[in-house]
């Protein structure tokens, strides 16, 4: 009866008061030794702040485990202190390169800053308890995929490690890197998190109650901390880079790799505040390659062109506010640029984003009802334009213009509207309407005869309007979500700076699940749900009707099971109607112990073979496997799998067969330093590389790699290679530093 008091008052009066008041002490930069360890006796007095509430797997019940975090500050740093307690036997956690997705398998903690107080997003700063980073930029998202700008970087110092009793942590962040209101007194919102691991189960820890009604995560970031007469540094920071490479070649079983002569580049960019509301980055001849290679993607059975993510960090930073859902802008469709800038303003109630590139290479992508075109082109100037209006915190409007000028006639442009709205708590409402003005260069960039609404997909000066249109009604409770999806893409309309493969469509979406969180080891989790998709043309012809049953629960060691039945009644293509075709797809994913965590995802059923020339209906057996082996701290193994094939109902053939099998082997030395080997075998196009690769990262804008890339494709003019008979080969090696000045 006592303890049910006590959280029963606990309870009441967090919810009551809802928002708590900080003012750190002020100090000086000479006052702390950065180590790891809270032994200034500055941290007795720093602003203390409890993380005080267990709001997962429990709802909002006290903490079972002490953790404070420790506030102060100088004139232009945040000093963090972290302590953790916890029996150190129990802590999970590996040494990680910046920015890795692995360290959600550690034991950490998170720092989240509102700065303007809006709600609009929030700046998180995560750090392991061996001090290893992860920063992200907070969106107002529901999906756990979009919610989070991981590509967000900011420059800090952290240092972690682990006691007697658990795990201590300081952290250093200049003001200069953060974007906040004008003004020398600052005040903002913030709030803590931890994350820790029991009986192989994680438990979150906040120092903020944390709403399960409330689909607005962001908007529960509401304790507010002080900061008085802080000195207003501008950024001004340099990155010159030196890019080289050697790159060979051979033809016959006898014949030596042949190499040409080195190649090099130099680039230099350009980072400056214009104040602390507005961010220039330029950057002049850049080297945009990336440091390793996507994971390839199984395309066997694909009518559309493939996207693959953004990995570049200068088109991934602040980006998340052209995130559209219409596909308008795609950063990847730049793809070498001599000359870019970005320019990004951030007030108390709008946004400016603007982008500037001149792309010596430039794609053209043609959508289709049921095929998409693409092909190469030459020089092009890109623009994109981007405004949002903040009306109060759970409100927003925004327009945007995209458009592209190619060299020697023929332009793409685009224009819009966009908006969000929250209202009665849990339910959500944002649209997106984009309007396309094509005209078509007369070029030979794609070679087909194919027609689209009486338009050929062959570029042949053309001029062609189009829109899209995207409306979305959530609704999220503790237990119930659900939504409406609406879209209408007409058939002409086009994306010459973004990503759009599909269109002639008028798509109409419902979803609904049940979730149940409970707090028992043997069932966590719980839940089952639908969603129904009805598709017409614009001449109204019935494209598709199907239905998605799912269901899945979460037990031991994070273990999750999931089962989906995909059931198409009605589904055409190419206006061919096929009817009952249904899969099956089983998904187990966990991480039971810290050295292991796996994902196994099968599909078997019926699909489409859609690259026949009459496409017809086999069965699909499709595999992905993926295991995480962190053999110790510094030392982890990543094997992956995908496998598909797809056999003919009626002879004993297969319309194709093959797999991707993927190793990457990484050896963390520090927080900035690494070795890695990914060797990948691709059977659909007897292919296999392996690239050794060594890195050193010590803030996100300083980098030093030095790799390599052996390619062999297994027949070659009718002249066939073993597996590591080579016959292509680059040496490379790029070095840019961080010049602050």
């Amino acid at each position: 009866m006592r303890n049910l008091l006590f959280y029963f008052l606990f309870l009441n009066t967090s919810l009551l008061l809802g928002q708590e008041n900080f003012t750190p002490n002020k100090i000086t930069d000479n006052q702390i030794t950065l180590d790891g360890y809270l032994n200034e006796e500055l941290w007795s007095s720093a602003a203390k702040v409890p993380f005080d509430i267990e709001f997962s797997p429990a709802n909002n019940k006290p903490s079972r485990i002490k953790t404070h975090g420790y506030i102060s500050y100088s004139k232009e740093y945040i000093y963090i202190g972290i302590d953790a307690k916890v029996d150190p036997k129990n802590i999970r956690v590996s040494v990680r390169q910046r920015d890795d997705m692995n360290m959600l398998n550690d034991d950490f903690i998170a720092l989240r800053f509102d700065t303007f107080r809006d709600a609009r997003n929030n700046i998180v700063l995560g750090v392991n308890a061996l001090g290893s980073q992860l920063d992200a930029r907070q969106i107002n998202e529901i999906s756990e995929d979009k919610r989070y700008d991981v590509s967000f970087n900011i420059n800090f110092q952290s240092f972690g490690n682990i006691t007697e009793d658990g795990y201590q942590i300081e952290m250093k962040i200049p003001f200069s890197e953060i974007e906040f209101p004008n003004g020398t007194d600052q005040i903002w919102h913030f709030n803590f998190y931890r994350r820790y691991f029991e009986d192989g189960n994680v438990i979150e820890l906040s120092t903020q109650i944390r709403d399960r009604d409330n689909p607005c995560l962001v908007c529960q970031t509401t304790d507010i901390v002080k900061f008085n007469e802080i000195t207003i540094k501008k950024r001004f920071e340099l990155l010159p880079y030196l890019y080289s490479n050697i790159s060979g070649s051979r033809s016959s079983n006898n014949q030596k790799i042949l190499f040409n002569k080195p190649n090099g580049n130099v680039g230099i960019g350009l980072n400056l505040d214009i104040n602390k509301n507005t961010s220039l980055e330029v950057t002049l001849n850049p080297d945009f390659s990336q440091v390793e290679a996507d994971v390839t993607q199984i395309d066997a059975n694909s009518s559309f062109s493939l996207r693959y993510p953004e990995r570049r960090p200068f088109f991934n930073r602040g980006t998340d506010l052209v995130n559209f859902v219409s596909g308008t802008f795609y950063s990847r469709s730049i793809v070498n640029p001599v000359f870019a800038s970005k320019l990004f303003s951030q007030f108390n109630k709008s946004r400016i984003f603007l982008l500037n590139a001149i792309d010596e290479n430039s794609p053209y992508l043609v959508g289709g009802e049921d095929r998409s075109y693409e092909g190469f082109g030459g020089r092009s100037f890109v623009n994109i334009l981007r405004y949002q209006y903040l009306i109060n915190p759970k409100s927003r409007l925004g327009a945007f213009t995209t458009n592209r000028l190619y060299n020697g006639g023929g332009y793409g442009h685009s224009t819009g509207l966009d908006g969000l709205f929250l209202f009665s708590g849990n339910w959500r409402f944002n649209f997106e309407y984009t309007k396309s003005f094509t005209q078509e260069p007369e070029q030979d960039w794609i070679d087909s005869d194919a027609k689209i609404y009486g338009k050929t997909a062959r570029l042949d000066g053309d001029n062609l309007d189009g829109y899209s249109l995207y409306m979305r009604l959530y609704r999220n409770t503790e237990h119930w979500r659900s939504y409406f999806y609406y879209r209408d893409i007409s058939p002409q309309f086009r994306a010459d700076v973004g990503f759009v493969v599909q269109n002639n469509r008028r798509w109409t979406t419902f979803f609904h699940e049940y979730i149940n969180i409970l707090n028992k080891p043997a069932l966590q989790k719980f839940g089952f749900g639908t969603k129904i998709d009805r598709i017409f043309t614009f001449d109204a012809f019935y494209k598709a009707f199907s239905a998605d049953f799912f269901t899945g629960f979460t037990t031991f060691g994070r273990t999750e099971l999931k089962y989906t039945l995909d059931y198409d009644a009605v589904k055409t293509f190419l206006r061919r109607t096929y009817y009952h075709l249904q899969s099956h797809t089983f998904l187990l994913r966990g991480a039971p112990y810290e050295q292991l965590n796996f994902e196994l995802e099968y599909t078997l059923g019926k699909e489409l073979s859609v690259n026949e020339e009459v496409p017809e209906v086999g069965r699909i057996h499709k595999a992905d496997m993926s295991i995480n082996f962190q053999i110790n701290d510094n030392f982890n193994i990543t094997p992956l799998l995908r496998y598909s094939r797809l056999e003919n109902l009626s002879k004993n053939e297969n319309y194709f067969e093959g797999s991707i099998l993927r190793l990457n082997f990484k050896y963390q030395f520090s927080n900035y330093l690494n070795i890695r080997l990914v060797a990948e075998n691709n059977s659909f196009i007897d292919q296999f590389y392996i690239q050794p690769l060594i890195q050193w990262n010590p803030n996100p804008s300083t980098i030093f790699y030095l790799g390599a890339n052996q390619n062999t494709i297994e027949e070659i003019d009718d002249i066939t290679f073993s597996l590591f008979q080579f016959n292509r080969s680059q040496i490379f090696f790029k070095f840019q530093y961080l010049i602050g000045l």
